[in-house]
């Protein structure tokens, strides 16, 4: 619309100027379609260079998240890999449903795209909670009203990105935080390892869930079912995590 508006003023300021013969109304009627002009190039311009007429939008969405390692390991895994070096902003690996076959890679910059690449940034935080997040943080352009929108609907700036911000959040006693070369040459010791060393973790593990699980009953005699098969995941969970972390620092 704003540009339909220049052309109308520019015509109405070059037909008042010269056509119209009285002086007076030549005058007042020039002048005013002169303001209308030089007040739309303002506006105009403006709106691309301060984004007159918009308005910053932040949205937020939290999503659980999901281990991107095996999934038939009890301990949950997210790959991260800083972009840069101290830039806190990371390339992460983890599934975003249960049920995905592999992993997905997240942030990672788009190079066709560098504009608005640059403006999404992720990092990662250890917390005590017990289950996995990601929240992303979105702030876009949006036009204040419809008569804006109508005006200024021809600059494409209705929900141009200004930032955009991922955190992840994971918990420290069942998850373990690795770069993929971390994650490769992890997986390749436990390859590595023979079949009694593993089996004899394995039991190991079984044999410190089951005690976690005695004193657990002694202490919610009352527990469903349900409630104890969800607890029994949680100590092995933890038991495996911790035993990661521990071949990792090897």
């Amino acid at each position: 619309m704003i540009i339909v508006l220049l052309l109308l003023f520019v015509v109405l300021t070059f037909v008042s100027w010269i056509y119209i013969k009285p002086v007076t109304l030549r005058v007042i009627a020039g002048t005013i379609s002169l303001v209308l002009l030089m007040l739309s190039v303002w506006a105009m311009t403006v709106n691309f260079t301060d984004h007159f007429g918009m308005k910053k939008v932040t949205t937020t969405k939290t999503t659980q998240i999901y281990t991107a390692g095996d999934t038939s390991s009890p301990a949950n895994m997210l790959l991260a890999q800083e972009i840069g070096t101290k830039s806190n902003n990371y390339v992460m690996v983890y599934r975003d449903k249960a049920s995905d076959k592999k992993p997905a890679v997240h942030n990672k910059p788009d190079t066709k795209h560098i504009v608005e690449a640059v403006k999404k940034t992720a990092t990662y935080q250890t917390t005590k909670g017990s289950q996995a997040t990601a929240k992303t943080t979105t702030t876009r352009w949006r036009f204040k009203n419809d008569f804006y929108k109508m005006m200024f609907g021809v600059s494409d700036q209705q929900n141009q990105l200004i930032k955009q911000h991922t955190l992840v959040r994971v918990p420290s006693k069942t998850w373990v935080v690795m770069t993929p070369s971390q994650a490769k040459s992890l997986g390749a010791k436990q390859k590595q390892m023979p079949m009694q060393a593993q089996q004899a973790q394995q039991m190991q593990m079984k044999q410190a869930v089951q005690a976690k699980m005695m004193a657990y009953m002694q202490a919610h005699p009352t527990a469903t079912s349900a409630q104890q098969k969800a607890q029994a995941n949680a100590y092995a969970a933890e038991i495996a995590t911790s035993a990661l972390k521990q071949q990792d620092s090897k």
